[in-house]
């Protein structure tokens, strides 16, 4: 496993705490909460993936990512009550996450020859933010 796929696997893992919060403080059930902290760990990726079309999708190639985000929701569930008094720390963890994201979305789409360096920038937020 090289240093990036271990990044993506941390940042995929506190995307899925951070969704799952955030559906908890909407009251939402169980399948609520992971529906979100699904799309907020994988739906930017999924999104720039579709629009470069690139298949197969990273988290139905890698089951991994399934289980990561299944684990970061658990984690919210059992430590919610010590994770809440971490919104801080997750925020920053966050905003590492984007900066990363942002940058793997970029060099994904660059590493295409049919796409421009401005489309690529594009990848990058479209990564990092539509989950």
């Amino acid at each position: 496993m090289d240093i990036i796929h271990l990044l993506d696997i941390f940042g995929t893992f506190f995307f899925a705490i951070s969704g799952s919060l955030a559906a908890n403080d909407k009251k939402l059930d169980a399948f609520g909460v992971t529906f979100i902290a699904f799309i907020t760990a994988v739906g930017g990726g999924t999104t720039r993936d579709l629009v470069l079309d690139l298949h197969p999708l990273v988290w139905i190639k890698d089951a991994t990512i399934l289980v990561v985000i299944a684990s970061g929701v658990l984690v919210a569930m059992v430590f919610k009550k010590y994770i809440i008094h971490l919104r801080r720390t997750l925020f920053l963890f966050d905003s590492i996450g984007i900066g990363f994201f942002t940058i793997m979305g970029m060099k994904k789409a660059l590493l295409l020859s049919h796409v421009s360096p401005l489309v690529a920038i594009l990848m990058g937020m479209v990564s990092a933010t539509f989950g």
